[in-house]
């Protein structure tokens, strides 16, 4: 009678001690699901903000820029010949909006772990028919935020909310999908500014100008108000900020200094943004 209670106390804890691990695997398995699941469900949705300067000195801050009314694709590179053959759909993808929306779709070649020198980086980039891209061998255009890393990794970002269009690796990548991408980063760009147009009644003449720059615009409240102007290729070429008061006003911006070109006044103030493009016409 003893021997068999003896036998029945070590099966009954062999039992639970099988159990318990099984529950612990269970909720272990849970816990990393919900988390891999919270990670791509985040890296699908925003973008990561980075301030940093290119291979060639110039400053990029990535929010602005998607402000700004870019579309942003960026493509992390080892580099590797892999990378080179899933890399390239995506730069034809963006070169082919440069007659369409020139200026305002841009190609980010990036070293995934910023440990390849930018003479290196862009050397391969040129010797693998990517020769227009913005390089960049910086730590801190991480893919970190964007879910799975892989060589490559593509992501599309565009509109002033940062939102990202595509987020895809290797032989996923390519040319009809970044295409898509872009083009739908653009047209929801498009369709926000709109909708913000009513906000700010935003007028500007003569279209095409010369030396003046008139502006109407209206305000629902007293705040600071800034007017940037930016050229095709991004770049902020003036910028004059005053302070209003509510309803109708107007401004007068000389842009007799500036080369005959399409440019785009941005209007912004704390809460709203929205943008008008004119052409200077000498």
């Amino acid at each position: 009678m003893m021997r068999f209670m003896i036998n029945y106390i070590i099966v009954a804890n062999t039992n639970e001690k099988k159990k318990n691990k099984k529950n612990m695997k269970k909720y272990i398995f849970k816990s990393l699901l919900l988390m891999f699941v919270t990670n791509i469900s985040f890296a699908q949705t925003t973008a990561s903000d980075f301030t940093t300067d290119d291979c060639d000195g110039v400053s990029h801050n990535l929010f602005d820029e998607l402000n700004d009314g870019n579309v942003i694709v960026i493509s992390w590179v080892m580099p590797c010949g892999p990378c080179a053959t899933h890399s390239l759909p995506a730069y034809s993808a963006v070169q082919s909006f440069s007659g369409s929306h020139p200026g305002k779709v841009h190609f980010y070649l990036a070293d995934d772990f910023a440990n390849t020198s930018c003479a290196d980086l862009t050397s391969w980039g040129n010797s693998n028919s990517m020769p227009l891209s913005t390089t960049f061998s910086s730590s801190d255009v991480n893919m970190g935020g964007y879910g799975t890393p892989g060589m490559p990794k593509v992501v599309v970002l565009g509109g002033s909310n940062h939102q990202i269009y595509l987020n895809e690796n290797s032989n996923k990548i390519n040319f009809s999908a970044v295409q898509i991408a872009i083009d739908s980063a653009l047209n929801n760009f498009v369709a926000s500014t709109n909708e913000l147009q009513s906000a700010f009644q935003l007028n500007l003449f003569p279209n095409p100008t010369q030396e003046k720059l008139t502006v109407n615009y209206h305000l629902n409240s007293n705040e600071n108000v800034t007017f940037d102007i930016i050229d095709l290729l991004g770049k902020k070429v003036k910028s004059i900020s005053i302070s209003n008061s509510v309803g109708v006003n107007t401004i007068d911006i000389d842009v007799s200094d500036l080369l005959s070109a399409n440019y785009v006044l941005k209007l912004h103030t704390s809460e709203r943004t929205e943008i008008l493009k004119f052409t200077i016409s000498k």
